[in-house]
């Protein structure tokens, strides 16, 4: 994992090459890649490029998704917070939004033995 200090990523200079070094010597940028990122350098624009291993990017990925989907919970809990709290707001039935069947094939699931891929379909 990369340090962030103050907004910024912090990196150790030995963590820095040159487009041209990273391409003569893939193998051994992505060797090192498992062990700390590489930061990969163009002479005008700086820092362009970060080279990190799969197991770093994987779970960068998975934590990102789970931050995705707490701040979508969030959100919504503001927003119902927010309406319950609102003397003049209304809900809208389940069935109104749905349609009378479907509410209905709702109504008659059992939960209990309706997998959440499914329910939530």
């Amino acid at each position: 994992m990369v340090p962030v200090i103050e907004g910024k990523i912090a990196f150790a200079r030995d963590q820095v090459v040159s487009s041209s070094q990273a391409g003569k010597n893939f193998g051994d940028m992505r060797r090192r890649a498992r062990q700390a990122p590489v930061f990969v350098s163009d002479r005008n624009d700086g820092i362009d490029t970060v080279i990190i291993g799969f197991d770093e990017f994987e779970r960068m990925a998975v934590e990102l998704d789970s931050l995705r989907a707490q701040a979508l919970y969030a959100r919504a809990a503001d927003r119902v917070a927010a309406a319950d709290a609102n003397p003049h707001h209304h809900g809208i039935p389940a069935g109104e939004v749905m349609g009378d069947e479907a509410f209905a094939r709702l109504v008659e699931l059992d939960t209990e033995t309706v997998p959440d891929e499914e329910l939530f379909a």
